[in-house]
């Protein structure tokens, strides 16, 4: 059994949505799953800076082999006065 905790906000319409991909190893398993709502202000949400973000995502698509192609020319347009 493991334990897994998600920090998610209820929406404007009352509806709770998650998404908690386990693996195929925990496929067909039954679960329970406890709601318990949480008191906390805005600063206690834990947040990652922005920086720490994009290291951690920084190049994870460098070995897909995506390129850019060309982006052919622009059109001249009229100068606006």
């Amino acid at each position: 059994m493991q334990t897994v905790h998600i920090y998610s906000r209820i929406g404007a319409d009352g509806v709770l949505k998650f998404s908690l991909p386990l693996g195929a190893q925990d496929a067909n398993k039954d679960v329970v799953i406890t709601i318990q709502s949480v008191e906390r202000t805005e600063s206690e949400v834990p947040q990652k800076p922005w920086n720490e973000f994009l290291d951690a995502t920084y190049g994870s698509c460098a070995g897909l082999g995506v390129e850019r192609g060309p982006q052919g020319t622009y059109e001249v347009r009229e100068t606006l006065d």
